[in-house]
């Protein structure tokens, strides 16, 4: 293909992938060399780069905790829809107002925020207060960041893994260093993004002021999507679940909502998944509750431990459910035995979502275990070359995986290097979808072949000079081994008591 030349650049998101990009965009010369590791570019390639970040704040996932949680399940019109499993419905796409065109930051169109006011963006961490990474320190930074002697004090409690607080004073660190919050818009969500008759990227945008919204356009060569897969909640379809929020309200809520054990104390409780997240709440949640039951569909094959954990003492499993009695309340389980819970948590996972770009990019079979269609090493549009994304692909090694996508897109869009033909992208992606599934699958890379089949595959598209992520690290990836080790006796001793919640947490 011919070489791409891209000027200005605009980031959807400000979370590991947005920041990741922003730092490598910065860190590439107009000569197509990479600075990564030391000084900004004395001469950058790209003279404009803009991130829009929908929180106040930069870090995604791992923004600071902040005491309000998103709705604790979709408004009960959402339910009343029986669509709600669709990420659509749950995260509708807000069209931009009449005038818009024309509209600049700083002569916006301004509208008063509706009744739902901006809460199905579903924007707030998830953050609780509880909460420490499930990955060994050394892998939850960008392979350019220091990685503090302090982190690997085997006599911290929660060794190999970070407290929350201290993952996001990372961030906070990287961020100050780098002088990054001057190329951030904060409180600003991209609701729109077409390219005009010129071939510019068009974004619509609306910053978020009061009970006010802000909406105006922007144009760009080239747009990264990193808004990241952790933000729009997923919530199965189950019979009867809308009536039953209806007659029971409060009794329903999504992990991503969780902030403590209060509201489980002394109460039958039921917590809908199998996953990580799932792990992370019932080990605190069983100590409290008077009942704890688990509803979930098959077994876990990233964290291994979790499928013995789920069925250990305190925690009485149970498969899924088929539907719920509104007026009885009664949980129905496929073996054909009901129960009554005063709280139902769902960790159920989240929803790739794309509302803004729903043409360019669009997903496989939507729901919480869905795919990404049209991307070449999960980073490349294939239609559109100036169109790319950082944070798509699944790994233990997330950071890793991130930063190589963001540096493969700097040494594309700063003319370095070329991508393949158009054929030879689509064929890479279905002999990979025949290998792994059409499903969130065909995204995963564990930490053992993160580097062979994806890192050294983006390897090439780098900036000249671009050292490979893993190109250190790789030597250190059976931590990731030795940390499931630590995090199950984590999951066993917050549970059983033997571990006391004050241990493991900052004071």
């Amino acid at each position: 293909m011919t070489k791409i030349n891209v000027d200005s650049i605009g980031i959807i998101g400000a979370g590991p992938g947005g920041l990741a990009a922003l730092y490598e965009f910065l860190h590439t010369n107009k000569d197509g060399s990479s600075t990564s590791g030391g000084a900004q570019a004395a001469d950058p390639a790209f003279s404009k780069i803009v991130a829009f970040e929908q929180k106040a704040e930069a870090g995604g996932i791992w923004t600071p905790a902040s005491v309000q949680a998103d709705l604790p399940v979709p408004p009960q019109h959402i339910l009343d829809s029986e669509e709600y499993q669709s990420p659509e419905v749950v995260r509708p796409r807000v069209d931009p107002p009449t005038g818009i065109e024309g509209a600049s930051i700083d002569s916006p169109v301004v509208e008063t925020v509706g009744k739902h006011g901006n809460e199905l963006e579903w924007s707030r961490s998830g953050i609780f207060p509880n909460l420490f990474t499930n990955i060994p320190a050394r892998f939850t930074r960008y392979s350019f960041m220091p990685d503090e002697d302090k982190y690997h004090d085997k006599s911290r409690k929660i060794y190999p893994f970070l407290h929350h607080q201290e993952l996001s004073q990372r961030f906070s660190n990287f961020i100050e260093q780098e002088q990054l919050n001057k190329y951030i818009r904060f409180n600003t969500t991209v609701e729109k993004v077409e390219k005009n008759d010129a071939g510019k990227w068009v974004v619509s945008a609306k910053r978020k002021n009061g009970d006010k919204n802000e909406w105006y356009q922007e144009e760009f060569d080239a747009i990264v999507v990193s808004n990241g897969h952790y933000t729009v909640p997923h919530i199965p379809k189950i019979p009867g679940l809308a009536e039953f929020n209806k007659k029971h309200p409060g009794v329903l809520i999504h992990a991503k909502s969780f902030r403590g054990t209060d509201e489980f104390k002394d109460k039958n409780v039921l917590v809908v998944g199998g996953s990580i997240s799932t792990a992370n709440v019932l080990q605190y949640i069983v100590p409290v509750a008077k009942k704890t039951v688990n509803s979930k569909r098959g077994r876990h094959y990233v964290f291994e431990f979790i499928n013995d954990a789920l069925v250990s003492e305190g925690i009485t499993p149970k498969g899924q459910i088929t539907k719920i009695d509104p007026e009885s309340g009664e949980v129905h389980f496929e073996d054909g035995t009901t129960d009554v819970f005063e709280k139902i948590l769902f960790s159920t996972g989240y929803h790739y979502h794309y509302p803004f770009l729903a043409d360019h990019f669009k997903l496989v079979n939507p729901g919480n275990l869905s795919r990404v269609d049209g991307l070449y090493l999960h980073t490349f549009n294939q239609a559109d070359p100036t169109l790319g994304s950082a944070g798509i692909a699944v790994s233990q090694l997330n950071f890793h995986t991130i930063e190589a996508s963001a540096a493969a897109l700097a040494g594309v869009w700063s003319g370095a290097k070329t991508l393949p033909t158009v054929q030879e992208q689509k064929d890479w992606e279905r002999k990979d979808v025949e290998e792994k599934g059409d499903s969130i699958f065909f995204h995963y890379y564990s930490h053992r072949d993160a580097k062979e089949k994806f890192v050294d595959k983006l390897a090439p598209y780098f900036p000249e000079g671009r050292a490979n992520p893993l190109a250190r690290d790789q030597q250190y990836v059976g931590e990731i081994d030795e940390g499931l080790e630590y995090l199950k006796d984590l999951f066993y001793g917050l549970k059983d008591k033997s571990i006391k919640v004050e241990e493991t947490i900052l004071a």
